[in-house]
């Protein structure tokens, strides 16, 4: 440990997607940040002459002194941050997210502010791929990754509002080399982490925020496209999902696999123009339901003896669902 090093919680507070937020949401974003964040620490007991803060213009690194125990950080703090945060991001097109690393070591004060390998441990956790993709994947807006040493001495053995059981570790590779980590989402009891089973497989349709539809609103609010926010990308066109899960190649016209004891299915005729997504599938459209590929069909593409634009529905007295109740071309 170096000469006039102490040993204190340490921590580090990083924003999801800062860098896509315009220079006025960002200043708004930063307010949000540090009004939960005090207002957390407050609730907690820390006092603003326990705590070394420094800004890092998307969030922000912090020392707190050694008179506040980790578990208090760990499950107070946390707590107040996470039930502040959602009550705020109900109010929010682009709900606010944050990773929280933490890790207890020595760190050292000097006139340009913290330093060391402790401090530099938890601003690389928490700002790590890993911890990146946990919070996508979790579909919430807070994660927490602490180091596996906090863990050991801190976590595993519980305390108010900390659940050991919610943590799970992972590894996690750093610039130094790789290290365990242990994340831990609110409000989940096992969040996803890397060597899960399609951990690394980003789901077409995840939710962006425990809000819901963070991502899309926020795209469209910093005037970015609808859906090119994260957990909104849909399939490459000519490449999508077949019903068994597996990307190919669309062909121009394809009959939607179904058992024989399915319901209803679609022949999908798919001609240049728009897009239209149909379940998690892109398809270049206009596109064309019922038929199939014999049917015949007019110069618009319509089926024979149908108006463009028309639509026949089944009668009132057959029941929804049933391929053989519907008249327009769907069995």
């Amino acid at each position: 440990m170096a000469d006039g090093a102490v040993y204190k919680t340490l921590m580090n507070v990083d924003t999801r997607g800062s860098g896509t937020y315009l220079d006025g949401a960002k200043k708004r974003m930063r307010a949000r940040i540090y009004d939960l964040a005090h207002a957390s620490f407050e609730a907690a007991g820390v006092s603003r002459s326990m705590l070394h803060l420094e800004d890092r213009g998307d969030g922000f690194i912090a020392a707190v002194d050694a008179r506040i125990p980790p578990v208090r950080l760990l499950g107070t703090w946390l707590a107040e941050l996470h039930q502040r945060q959602r009550a705020g991001n109900e109010d929010l097109a682009r709900p606010l997210g944050l990773r929280v690393g933490l890790h207890v070591g020595p760190v050292t004060h000097d006139e340009e502010g913290l330093s060391g390998h402790a401090m530099d441990l938890v601003c690389r956790l928490a700002d790590s791929e890993a911890t990146r993709t946990v919070l996508d994947r979790s579909g919430r807006d807070l994660v927490l990754v602490v180091s596996d040493s906090l863990h050991h001495e801190v976590v595993r053995h519980g305390g108010r509002f900390v659940e050991p059981s919610a943590y799970r570790p992972a590894r996690v590779g750093l610039k130094e080399g790789p290290v365990t980590a242990w994340f831990h989402v609110p409000g989940e009891a096992r969040p996803p982490v890397p060597g899960d089973e399609g951990f690394d497989t980003r789901p077409v349709d995840a939710p962006s925020g425990e809000n819901g539809g963070g991502a899309s609103t926020g795209a469209e609010a910093e005037g970015r496209p609808p859906g090119t926010g994260s957990g909104h990308a849909a399939p490459a066109p000519g490449h999508r999902p077949s019903a068994d899960g597996r990307g190919r190649q669309a062909p121009e016209t394809e009959a939607w696999p179904v058992g024989a004891d399915a319901g209803a299915h679609w022949d999908i005729t798919v001609q240049g123009g728009t897009s239209v997504v149909q379940d998690r599938a892109t398809f270049q459209g206009p596109v064309h339901f019922g038929g199939g590929a014999g049917a015949a069909r007019r110069s618009d593409g319509e089926p024979e003896g149908r108006e463009a634009g028309t639509r026949i529905a089944p009668s009132p007295d057959r029941h929804e669902g049933h391929g053989d109740d519907l008249t327009d071309g769907r069995r």
